[in-house]
């Protein structure tokens, strides 16, 4: 049977996949868990050979699908991209190469052309979802604080991963964090991180605007932000922060009795209010709420570094 040609304009369908409904401390290997397909070598991926099977979410520049390669089976996660600037695909590109290998980071297989040079990511398929479906699914009901743990420890070395290699993400969030039945978490979507080192390991200002607002750290509301790479690295750990306390709680913690915040509203918690913090009615462990304060100090260089959150006792002493 031939294959279906990927359209590099999928019809408006979003999140159509069927993903587990169970939390990641119950995701386990097992004998039922099918064995993934082995990859084709980069060189020999084409768009023409991989059959689209179906659409799994889109955002402002980019279209994410299913598809299988029709000669091995194996199963890709296809980002196809309509930025309009060339120069930021290949930053992303860039990005993911560099990345490459590093634990809890996805997979990223090759970058290909479509029609009239658009651009298609073929990334790692992780096949329960994102974290932030799984919230949306259990209706504002946080995971269990052992799960969050196992989390907080996949991201914390995907992250130290990344700094090592000079690069920011700079949108973690639960969206961009997703599982498959192995259990295993991973960073994805990387269009807006930043490299902080050039070629010659001069230590560069990179732009830290732009991003999810609930997420950002206080200093990157300043307008046309820039950053060297300890302050950018100290903006991923702040996400981190308000990330782990978000899958505790269920929601985000800034502004919880307001539905839909202005822009101005959310700048103004985060800049002038008290930094998010686990209630304290909630059966929490001294643990997390030390890990959560030491992300979310609101100067850059009072918050703890990823290096310093690999030894913290809320990762290091999880039970699995």
């Amino acid at each position: 049977m031939a294959c279906s040609v990927i359209p590099m304009m999928m019809p408006d369908e979003m999140f159509r996949r069927r993903v587990s409904a169970a939390p990641p401390h119950q995701l386990k290997m097992t004998a039922s868990v099918p064995v993934a397909a082995p990859a084709p070598a980069p060189e020999e991926l084409r768009l023409s050979d991989l059959d689209w099977i179906g659409d799994l979410g889109k955002g402002g520049f980019a279209r994410v699908c299913k598809a299988r390669h029709c000669r091995t089976g194996a199963v890709f996660a296809l980002k196809l991209s309509f930025d309009p600037d060339p120069l930021v695909v290949e930053l992303e590109a860039e990005v993911l190469r560099r990345a490459a290998g590093a634990p809890h980071v996805i997979d990223f297989h090759a970058l290909l052309r479509g029609p009239g040079g658009k651009a298609a990511f073929v990334l790692e398929y992780m096949d329960a979802g994102s974290l932030g479906d799984l919230l949306r699914r259990r209706r504002r009901v946080g995971i269990p604080e052992a799960a969050v743990a196992e989390v907080a420890a996949h991201c914390v070395v995907a992250l130290a991963q990344l700094h090592s290699r000079g690069v920011a993400h700079l949108d973690v969030k639960p969206d961009n964090l997703l599982a498959n039945t192995r259990g295993e978490i991973k960073i994805s979507d990387f269009n807006l991180s930043r490299i902080l080192y050039g070629g010659s390991g001069e230590r560069l200002q990179v732009p830290i605007t732009g991003g999810t607002l609930m997420y950002l750290s206080p200093e990157r509301f300043a307008p046309n932000a820039r950053a060297g790479p300890h302050a950018a690295m100290a903006a991923d750990v702040w996400s981190l922060g308000v990330t782990v306390l978000e899958l505790f709680l269920g929601r985000l913690s800034l502004l919880p009795g307001v539905q839909k915040p202005s822009a101005e509203e959310v700048k103004q918690a985060i800049c002038d209010g008290k930094p998010p913090s686990v209630p304290e009615d909630a059966e929490a462990s001294a643990e997390l709420r030390g890990f959560v304060a030491a992300c979310v100090q609101k100067e850059p260089a009072r918050r703890a570094t990823v290096a310093q959150l690999l030894s913290h006792p809320f990762v290091v002493r999880r039970d699995m």
